[in-house]
């Protein structure tokens, strides 16, 4: 994952797509930061890496399962 990537997160009944603010969350090499404006300092989720994958069609990572 890098900054700026497109990452398809489902909340409940709710698809959202997020941007990747940061990569670098301090103590976990795991773990991104998104953002829905992408500014990396605001409001937003951290995501497990290792949840997601990259889908070529849509260019973005979505969920695994």
């Amino acid at each position: 994952m890098q900054v700026g990537d497109r990452v398809l997160v489902n909340k409940g009944i709710f698809k959202k797509v997020y941007l990747v603010a940061r990569v670098d969350i301090p103590h976990s090499m795991e773990k991104v930061f998104v953002t829905k404006s992408g500014g990396d300092f605001t409001i937003g989720l951290k995501l497990w890496k290792s949840d997601y994958i990259w889908n070529e069609r849509s260019q973005m990572w979505v969920p695994k399962n």
